[in-house]
């Protein structure tokens, strides 16, 4: 396990460190000696099962404390210094911010000072051992789980399933467990380190998605279209949607899923009237594949609205699309490019690289299953596509890129870039009207115009 001490007293902080040495050898201590370090310790060397702060510095030592709980979640925090200054310098916030919080009293060489640091730390790892590191690493037969994308799992702060990290490719450690609260800071923990999914037993996925799925029915149908949460709710049903395909395919319950989602959309479109009421109050926090599908949903219905379009059919195509264009995307933040050589596709793996060209085609196959919509596929094949034939995978000319596609390939376009930033209209008129020099031919200038006129927020 690890402690993470600060402090700007390098003998002081030796000292530390060789008595926890002293009575624990296995217990690894990473001193920081300013802020910035110690928030990128935080960040990069977790997890930490306890932090220890040395109030005997110049530094805002309380306001870092608070920091390191937002990133990393609350922990025990053991409080070093002179009673007189941490009394003054502690806030209730930082002190009440879990119960195992205590303190430690200088100086650091009375006798009895290497006593209370253990039996602190002790307390400290007890805790963590209980909520944290619940099991150590076991060895599994990985057919037996599945991934999960660490994404997903911020529409939530407790999960009805025990989800593991994969340590090496056979082994594992539960790191959230079973209805027990956690932070988003522990997820974002795991997600700067790169980590993508987390895994999750098969039998337990199953059950899971099946459960989700009827809360997300019985919710939608319950809900109005002047909720508060009605955003969240969507988001929170098409990553179960996306989780359900991916897992067991296009199923019955798929389908109801898509039908429900689709009208929900429509009718909080149609109540709404316009974009810019959505847009206000649309939850940008949530970034990824499935805010992308909403947006591109919601941008679609006002282009359509714009058209002048009044087929249900043809506007619940748009909505379906919406949602399976980046289904089998293979990294959460692709779904914020809208070119091959877009910032959010370099660097990654060659592998994931090809997925990303690729991932047109993988989504249009899926949306053949949606027997009661035989054309999604093509325009889904087809959402990355430009009239100069500069888009991709297949290049076709303007004269074969219908309106429809025109439709879906500007809203789409918008969504990438509009999804997880803060919205102004400055900010959106800066990433639409660059779009009229390349959505030129065909149907796209005038639905580029339509779009133009409808992204705003007043």
């Amino acid at each position: 396990m690890k402690i993470l001490l600060y402090s700007e007293q390098p003998e002081q902080a030796e000292t530390v460190k060789k008595m926890v040495a002293a009575f624990n050898n296995k217990i690894e201590v990473l001193v920081a000696a300013n802020p910035e370090q110690a928030m990128n310790y935080a960040q990069v060397d977790g997890p930490f099962a306890l932090f220890i702060l040395d109030f005997d510095t110049r530094t805002d030592v309380n306001a870092l404390g608070l920091n390191l709980i937002d990133m990393t979640g609350a922990r025990p925090l053991i409080f070093l210094g002179r009673e007189a200054m941490i009394k003054d310098m502690v806030s209730d916030d930082l002190n009440f911010s879990h119960d195992k919080n205590d303190i430690l009293l200088k100086p650091t060489s009375r006798s009895d000072f290497a006593v209370d640091l253990k039996d602190l730390i002790n307390k400290g790892l007890d805790w963590a051992k209980q909520e944290e590191f619940e099991e150590s690493i076991q060895e599994v037969n990985p057919e037996d789980f599945l991934p999960m994308k660490i994404r997903s799992l911020f529409l939530y702060d407790k999960f009805p399933y025990d989800l593991y990290l994969a340590i090496t490719l056979k082994s594992y450690i539960k790191i959230i467990s079973a209805d027990k609260p956690y932070t988003h800071a522990t997820l974002s923990k795991y997600a700067k380190k790169n980590v993508k999914y987390l895994y999750i037993k098969k039998d337990d996925q199953i059950k899971y998605l099946e459960d989700e799925s009827k809360k997300c029915l019985k919710a939608l149908k319950l809900s109005k279209t002047n909720d508060k949460g009605i955003y969240l709710l969507l988001l929170r049903t098409i990553t179960i949607l996306h989780q359900y395909i991916l897992a067991l395919g296009v199923t019955e319950t798929v389908l109801l899923l898509t039908n429900t989602v689709s009208e929900t959309i429509l009718d909080q479109f149609k109540t709404q009237i316009s974009l810019k009421n959505i847009l206000k109050s649309y939850p940008t926090f949530y970034q990824g594949i499935a805010s992308k599908s909403l947006l591109t949903a919601f941008i679609s219905q006002a282009i359509a609205h714009k058209i002048g379009w009044e087929s249900n059919t043809t506007k619940t195509k748009l909505v379906v699309c919406s949602l399976l264009q980046d289904i089998t995307l293979p990294d959460e933040t692709m779904a914020k490019a809208n070119s091959l050589k877009s910032e959010y596709i370099r660097g990654h793996d060659p592998r994931d690289i090809e997925e990303y060209k690729q991932h047109p085609i993988k989504a249009a196959e899926f949306a053949k299953q949606f027997s009661n919509f035989p054309d999604i596929d093509y325009i889904i094949e087809a959402h990355h596509e430009l009239p100069n034939r500069k888009g991709f995978p297949n290049r076709p000319s303007s004269s074969r890129l219908t309106q429809i596609s025109a439709v879906f390939n500007v809203s789409q376009h918008i969504a990438a870039e509009i999804d997880g930033e803060k919205l102004t209209d400055i900010f959106l008129q800066k990433i639409t009207k660059p779009m009229l020099k390349t959505y030129t031919g065909g149907h796209f200038r005038d639905v580029v115009n339509y779009a133009i006129s409808e992204v705003r927020l007043k």
